[in-house]
């Protein structure tokens, strides 16, 4: 608590009481649609979005991913990655799924905003482990043989204390455990200031999903009446994954460079709309194989998941979608 206290206070004066502005934060998990939330909220005439959509400001600092700002930087470092905000600005809004992951999270941003709330997205968490095999095999970051099953049971395999000590695509398996890492979330802010959303109901009725969002933030639902809902951050599945796994460090590097230079971030992003099909065209493969779990890996997710799931549905007091599905 002191190291929060202290890095706050050194920072200086807050950019017009900051603090208070009503944030909310989308907080996890990876894999589970974050990106086309935050585009959602983002095209909102009374929201500000984040001028980067993970900012990772408030991961612990030996959490293992880049960004341009953690907290120990200073907290107008994290304000000045809102520039967009008008006369009619209500809410604002950023994305960094790993806060669900990161043990200090809570601590630090209880103790740097005033008026913040998160929401959670979760994802039927077998899939979930799929989706990142996949997205692992994309960004090249598993070697060429390794298949889903060996994902599977390695991360099995791993000790609890080891897990801490791993890559972020080898902690899919552990991470799927919801209920541990919203705990200290329910305990920091109260479950009023908590809201958890499931992927599978926001693909299947995104305006829904929307419009109750809308009233726990306070802002006009009619906005998405006539909103297009895309889906953002597909995991493709490519013929070069050296390719793409270079592509998005060179997109990561820009994102840092230009977020707040809103011209050159526009024309940037213009160019990026129309290379970019061009780009996944060449090296999208023409046919994708299906991605199936062996049946011994899928039992041993079944019985790995089942006490957190458990812990999940008393947590939220209702059912699960894919345990409402499997029934």
């Amino acid at each position: 608590m002191s190291e929060v206290t202290n890095s706050t206070a050194t920072t200086g004066k807050h950019h017009d009481d900051q603090d208070k502005y009503p944030y909310l934060i989308i907080g996890g998990t990876t894999k589970a649609a974050t990106t086309s939330l935050f585009a959602y909220l983002g095209a909102h005439p009374q929201v500000c979005p984040s001028n980067l959509k993970e900012t990772r400001f408030f991961l612990d600092r030996d959490y293992p991913l880049d960004s341009k700002y953690r907290l120990e930087d200073g907290v107008d470092k994290y304000f000045g990655l809102f520039t967009q905000s008008n006369g009619n600005t209500h809410l604002w809004v950023e994305a960094t799924p790993d806060y669900l992951y990161s043990k200090g999270t809570p601590a630090k941003v209880q103790h740097t905003l005033s008026n913040a709330r998160f929401v959670f997205i979760l994802r039927e968490p077998v899939a979930r482990v799929v989706s990142w095999y996949r997205f692992a095999k994309q960004e090249n970051l598993l070697p060429t043989k390794m298949s889903l099953d060996e994902y599977i049971a390695r991360q099995l395999s791993a000790k609890n204390e080891d897990v801490e000590k791993l890559d972020q695509h080898m902690r899919a398996v552990e991470q799927g455990r919801y209920a541990v890492y919203l705990r200290p979330y329910f305990e920091t802010f109260g479950k009023e200031r908590v809201i958890v959303v499931f992927m599978e109901e926001l693909a299947r009725d995104p305006l829904r999903a929307l419009r109750e969002l809308c009233g726990i933030a306070d802002i006009d639902p009619v906005f998405y009446d006539t909103y297009m809902f895309e889906v953002y951050n597909r995991t493709e599945d490519l013929k070069n994954p050296n390719m793409q796994s270079y592509y998005r460090r060179m997109q990561f590097r820009l994102h840092n460079i230009v977020h707040n230079r809103p011209a050159l971030k526009s024309f940037l992003r213009r160019i990026r709309l129309t290379i970019e099909p061009i780009y996944f065209g060449l090296n999208r493969r023409s046919s994708s194989p299906d991605v199936e779990i062996p049946p011994q890996a899928l039992s041993a997710l079944a019985l790995y998941y089942q006490p957190s799931n458990a812990e999940l549905e008393a947590q939220l007091g209702r059912s699960l979608p894919w345990e409402e599905k499997s029934k």
